[in-house]
């Protein structure tokens, strides 16, 4: 329900960043990559992004309501990408392989069994032709389990704020809440709550599950500027997973 809700208003906090676009079309590019796929996609922003630059894009999210959504962005912008509900653990549903795939916005620490999450990467390398080339994005669980609970910077838009905390609780788990205000004319403020468990993964164990799962090469780095990945300082997990 809270996805469903927050389709409405994910473009608003989530726009269209420049360097992310510039580091996945360099990592694609290199590979020469024509077909790439957008798993967990979101409302499909870096898949239209990409077909903007002239691949062949196709996204999937378990969310309808995203999806929906990814549809008509790609209609009104005369865009070929094409959008449909499904699981990043099953990408071969789709029938095709892919030069390129990326999985972004800390979609895959919402797989809790390490069991899935392999299937997830061992599906992501089923699909990819080598050479090939995956991007996936986390943040950066060795920093939050450090230090505890930690509050994502807030993101505030005109008439809405967003606020996420994670509140790690041992082992394997973590909580992740997330807070939606829309200040709405005559109307007030609404407000929606979201509590959902993640699994941290650490980069040492995605490292190591990426060359489980088929992949012959993985550089990390700690944001879509190339900086060399710090477990204290870091941001991000961002791993380039080569076959």
């Amino acid at each position: 329900m809270f996805y469903h809700r927050l389709a409405d208003f994910y473009d608003l906090i989530f726009p269209p960043e420049q360097t992310k676009t510039a580091f996945l079309h360099k990592e694609f590019a290199a590979v020469g990559a024509r077909r790439v796929l957008d798993l967990a996609c979101g409302t499909g922003t870096y898949a239209l992004e990409l077909a903007r630059l002239g691949y062949e894009t196709w996204g999937t999210d378990l969310e309808p309501a995203l999806i929906e959504r990814a549809q008509k962005k790609a209609v009104d912008a005369k865009e070929t990408a094409r959008f449909t509900v499904g699981d990043m653990r099953e990408p071969d549903t789709l029938g095709l392989v892919f030069d390129g795939l990326f999985c972004i916005g800390n979609s895959l620490a919402h797989l809790l069994e390490v069991n899935d999450l392999k299937k997830a990467l061992a599906a992501m390398r089923r699909v990819l032709k080598s050479p090939g080339r995956a991007v996936l994005q986390i943040v950066n669980f060795d920093s939050i389990l450090a230090a505890g609970e930690t509050k994502l910077p807030l993101i505030e838009r005109e008439g809405l704020l967003f606020t996420r905390t994670y509140r790690p609780l041992g082992g394997d788990r973590l909580l992740f809440d997330s807070v939606l205000e829309v200040t709405c004319k005559d109307k007030g403020v609404d407000r929606f709550e979201n509590r959902v468990e993640l699994r941290p993964i650490r980069r040492a164990d995605l490292d190591a599950l990426l060359l489980e799962a088929g992949f012959t090469v993985v550089r990390v780095y700690g944001d879509y500027k190339y900086r060399e990945y710090d477990a204290a300082d870091s941001q991000a997990t961002i791993a380039v997973a080569e076959c």
